[in-house]
């Protein structure tokens, strides 16, 4: 199974798709005002160069050094959970089908 890993940092960001925790490919960028754009990109991007569907991602992971209560650190918790919802929700439509 797939699991991304996003690593937060001051001065950068970095999404990575993993494969049994080998890490199978990674989109990066400089920190900005734009988390919540550049991270639903770099899944896009991820899941398309890799030839995935979302529901084959299993789950998010978020590494950080900055605190919980700044915007980028929010904004990467929301998406998670958006995330992990439309994966969740797609697969228990697939199986009552």
């Amino acid at each position: 199974m797939y699991t991304f890993h996003l690593k937060i940092e001051k001065e950068k960001s970095e999404l990575s798709l993993l494969r049994d925790d080998v890490i199978v490919g990674k989109r990066g960028w400089e920190e900005g005002r734009d988390m919540g754009r550049r991270l639903f990109e770099s899944i896009a991007g991820l899941l398309s160069d890799n030839k995935l569907q979302a529901d084959e991602v299993s789950n998010l992971i978020i590494d950080s050094e900055i605190p919980e209560n700044y915007t980028s650190m929010r904004i990467a918790e929301t998406v998670k959970k958006v995330y992990t919802f439309s994966v969740t929700s797609k697969a228990g439509k697939q199986a009552q089908k």
